[in-house]
């Protein structure tokens, strides 16, 4: 998302929060013009769209962090979502050992995301803050009209629609932190905490592919693929990132951050804002990568807490009484 539509929507949100005027929606026939027109019109109501989703996801997000010493060791839950797309409403902690790899990592985390999604909608209804909710699902049932296929089916509802941008942080967060965890496993000399603490200043390509809209991240996601590296567990083929499309920086001698190796990987994206391969529908990127506080955005959360679990799940290596890797 370009910054300056991103600080729109975090203005936009921070507004909402004080309890701005909310624009007035226009009418079916209003909007009946052609394509241009249109997205003129609606312009200033895509922003407001991105600000209430950001207010809720940074709600979703707050909530899974605060709850998580309920749920040792991890703050993970079974809501069994990514296998039978329910959510148990009162899910039991992933266990210790349980996650034996970053596919099980993925697993979790999106469940965990999930539940904590309802658990928050929930919550905002309870705080007599419905109208966020409301306002969301109207906000969506006007771009509903004239999206594209690809599109309409993460605009069916609210819940629908935030969970599309906190899937995706939590997913990519996941799949970043796995090749990351390649790019500094061939350096004996890094304790698990070292390669945490790299990890987690190497955010950006997270925030890179947040910033597409949803025309543009599988684009963008495909090139960072690896077409020789797959992983089955049960039926399901997992794709990981190829490791040759990032690079360890350094500091003062000593391995620092990843960031992406070529700076035009993400480079032939449609202009923001372009009409370009889209019916009706253009999108600002992820919600979740917008702080409508001002404060840490959901996204880097979602990172952050993915780069911690990585760690505390013996993902990175385990450290041994020597202070040495375990093999």
């Amino acid at each position: 998302m370009p910054e300056t539509l991103g600080k729109r929507v975090a203005l936009r949100a921070q507004e909402i929060n004080r309890g701005a005027h909310l624009y007035r929606l226009p009418t079916p026939q209003e909007l009946d013009l052609p394509m241009a027109e249109r997205h003129g019109r609606l312009d200033d109501l895509r922003v407001e769209l991105y600000a209430v989703s950001s207010i809720l996801a940074d709600a979703v997000v707050g909530r899974a962090r605060q709850q998580r010493p309920a749920f040792p060791p991890y703050g993970l839950v079974l809501s069994r979502y990514t296998e039978l797309r329910m959510i148990v409403a009162d899910p039991g902690p992933v266990a210790a050992g349980a996650i034996d790899g970053f596919h099980a990592l993925g697993k979790a985390y999106i469940d965990t995301t999930v539940f904590h999604l309802h658990g928050s909608f929930a919550e905002v209804r309870a705080d007599g803050k419905g109208w966020l909710l409301d306002r969301l699902d109207a906000l969506l049932s006007v771009f509903r009209a004239g999206a594209t296929p690809a599109t309409v089916a993460r605009m069916r509802n609210g819940l629908s629609f935030v969970y599309g941008g906190l899937q995706f942080g939590t997913g990519v967060s996941v799949q970043l932190a796995e090749v990351m965890a390649g790019v500094l496993g061939a350096d004996a000399t890094l304790s698990p905490a070292d390669k945490a603490a790299i990890m987690t200043r190497s955010s950006l390509p997270a925030y890179d592919l947040a910033a597409f809209g949803l025309a543009e991240v599988p684009r963008a996601y495909q090139r960072l693929q690896s077409p020789s590296r797959r992983t089955t567990s049960g039926t399901a083929l997992q794709g990981w990132m190829d490791p040759d499309r990032f690079v360890l920086r350094e500091a003062d001698g000593r391995p620092w951050r990843i960031d992406l190796r070529d700076e035009d990987l993400l480079a032939g994206q449609p202009a923001a804002g372009s009409l370009e391969g889209l019916d009706g529908y253009t999108t600002l990127g992820c919600p979740a990568r917008i702080s409508p506080t001002g404060a840490t955005s959901p996204i880097a959360s979602l990172w952050s807490w993915c780069v911690e679990l990585a760690h505390d799940t013996g993902l990175l290596g385990q450290v041994a009484a020597n202070g040495g890797d375990e093999p």
